[in-house]
């Protein structure tokens, strides 16, 4: 039975007798981009070096078919920052703690400014400390380190030199390393196929929609040519028509401009894009509005049951309001979409889901730049087919049932990849503060 000692570290607790305990600046040189070695992306280039970045990390690994390329002058003015396969890297800024060992290089390479390398001496295997660095042994300290700072977080290097961790002899670092590269993998695989039947279940309900609300449910029924290229032949009987002639868009517009500085504690609900989940407002997402503001736009005070869709930010959440307690209104980025009698509301709720729409909008779009809008007056233009109301219902009906059951099938499938992570998590933890062995 293996003999325990206190590492004197709260989230580590006890360790192995024979382990040692370091600060990572004994144990590692930390080199990155200073000073005047700044780059621009106005000096990237086609080919030369490759510039590592933090959105070229993937799995572990640098993603190169991502990296952007800089001048050989550039890349030789910093040699501590000259990397190669199987170096270690870590981002300090943007999103903080990935972790990479280089692999599959086959150029020269340097790093960016949110970038460290991190060389170990002799007594530290490079792939052990991989895990120790995406376990929460380097976490907890991350986060304790971080209580109370602003929530645009950095890894300073000056900070990043006191995180403490926990070690044995190297020989059993590379057990230990070789065994989690053994057992992750196996997780990653599980994961990984989760992964594609959550896709495959999500363009299944795609595919679902696309063809229910474009074919109809009767699949016997002769069809003809609706006059648009992304949809092709439609039943016939069914009528196409413009939005703007079937539907009333409201917006805030002008002086009816909202800024954060004018949120409330409480008060009336002000729905703006971050509050579109699964369909639906989430309101202990939204923020609260002045009453007196809400009074100004009657078009856009909202009810349950209303249809919205975003047309900025993440352009095209659509969303039927339910559970609404309060009265409520829209930001500039949120559209109220109200229907005549002859539509019903779920049933575009489903068109503006499907590709009918977004075929439409990427055709709209074509040659755009990458911030994309949906415009008040082009989405006016918009063209889709429908049939009588009663259809529409039915078609509403048969969708909110079997969309119900493949978001519940997604559901399981996401609370197993979630188990998978915590489970790898917990192993990676336990393994490298000594709590189980090799």
């Amino acid at each position: 039975m293996t003999r325990m000692k206190e590492s004197g570290i709260d989230w580590i607790g006890q360790i192995p007798q024979e382990w040692g305990i370091s600060k990572i600046k004994f144990t590692t040189q930390l080199n990155g981009r200073i000073g005047w070695q700044g780059l621009t992306s106005a000096e990237y280039k086609e080919e030369g070096p490759y510039l590592i970045t933090g959105t070229d990390f993937h799995n572990g690994t640098i993603n190169f078919e991502t990296a952007v390329h800089i001048d050989e002058k550039r890349w030789s003015e910093a040699s501590q920052i000259q990397v190669e396969n199987g170096d270690l890297l870590i981002t300090k800024d943007g999103t903080v703690g990935k972790v990479a060992i280089i692999s599959g290089l086959d150029d020269k390479a340097s790093l960016n400014s949110g970038v460290l390398r991190i060389e170990t001496v002799d007594e530290i295997d490079r792939k052990f400390l991989y895990y120790v660095l995406l376990s929460d042994e380097f976490w907890m300290w991350f986060n304790y380190t971080n209580s109370g700072a602003s929530t645009i977080l950095h890894l300073y290097q000056n900070v990043f030199d006191e995180f403490t961790f926990t070690f044995p002899q190297k020989n059993e670092q590379q057990k230990i390393a070789d065994f989690l590269d053994k057992k992750t993998a196996q997780l990653d695989k599980a994961k990984n196929l989760l992964e594609e039947q959550i896709q495959k279940l999500k363009d299944y309900r795609a595919s679902l929609i696309y063809e229910t609300v474009t074919k109809g449910l009767d699949k016997t029924v002769p069809m003809k040519d609706s006059g648009i290229d992304w949809i092709g032949q439609v039943p016939e009987g069914w009528d196409i028509s413009k939005i703007k002639f079937t539907t009333q868009l409201n917006g805030r517009i002008g002086w009816q401009g909202l800024t954060s500085a004018e949120y409330k504690e409480e008060g009336p609900y002000l729905i703006t894009g971050t509050d579109f989940h699964n369909g639906t407002i989430n309101f202990e997402t939204a923020v609260h509005i002045d009453e007196k503001r809400w009074s100004e736009a009657s078009q856009i005070q909202v009810e349950n049951g209303d249809l919205l869709i975003t047309k900025d930010g993440t352009v095209g959440k659509v969303a039927i309001i339910s559970g609404l307690d309060d009265k409520a209104s829209l930001n500039s980025g949120v559209l109220r979409i109200q229907t005549i009698d002859e539509i019903d509301r779920r049933f575009l709720y489903y068109i503006l889901l499907s590709d009918e729409f977004w075929m439409w909008f990427n055709y709209t779009n074509s040659g755009a730049s990458t911030i994309l809008h949906l415009y008040q007056n082009v989405f006016d233009e918009f063209t889709f087919t429908f049939p009588q109301k009663n259809e529409q219902t039915k078609i509403s009906d048969l969708l909110d049932k079997k969309t119900v059951q493949i978001d519940k099938l997604i559901q399981i499938k996401n609370e197993q990849i979630k188990n998978i992570n915590k489970q790898r998590q917990t192993l990676i933890y336990d393994y490298v503060t000594g709590k189980r062995r090799v």
